[in-house]
């Protein structure tokens, strides 16, 4: 079909999925912005005008579905290994490619976000009283999180710009 071989056409496959799921998840993440942001006729403003406690919820629902969406894409594309190394390497080149290199970043920001909510999620869990400093904690998150993740971004930016070709 179209001069490609079954490896080459399975790989396509998988890639197209993959790409569906990234898609799918983009658009969970406008639905759940747009959501947090509409604006209602009788009111002014955001419908919920919560703080920190509510832009928590929502970014531990959108980067747990987008870690999943990338674990569930990642077991397809490993699935290819069972029909041999052709498929696999062909499937995994897509993720070699230096304009794919942000989405890594990208993962490794969800999943540190998402870990360390968890973290603090627990610990409102098992000290039920800490949930009165629910912002100090909020915050203390975001520092956490700006001082994990940023070595690691410039690290695998500064890669994904030597690899490409703007460098």
């Amino acid at each position: 079909m179209f001069g490609l071989t079954g490896t080459e056409l399975a790989a396509r496959a998988i890639e197209g999925f993959v790409f569906l799921l990234t898609a799918g998840s983009g658009l969970f993440v406008v639905y759940m912005l747009v959501g947090l942001f509409r604006l209602r006729k009788e009111q002014k403003g955001p419908a919920y005008r919560g703080g920190i406690g509510q832009w928590t919820w929502a970014a531990h629902r959108i980067t747990g579905v987008l870690v999943m969406a990338f674990l569930f894409g990642h077991i397809v594309d490993t699935f290819a290994v069972g029909f041999g190394p052709e498929l696999y390497n062909e499937t995994i080149a897509l993720y070699k490619q230096w304009w794919f290199m942000p989405f890594e970043v990208a993962l490794i920001a969800a999943t540190l976000y998402h870990a360390l909510n968890g973290l603090r999620i627990i610990l409102f869990d098992f000290w039920p009283g800490l949930v009165l400093r629910q912002r100090a904690f909020g915050y203390a998150q975001l520092v956490l999180f700006a001082a994990g993740f940023t070595p690691a971004a410039v690290f695998m930016l500064r890669h994904a710009y030597e690899a490409s070709p703007f460098s």
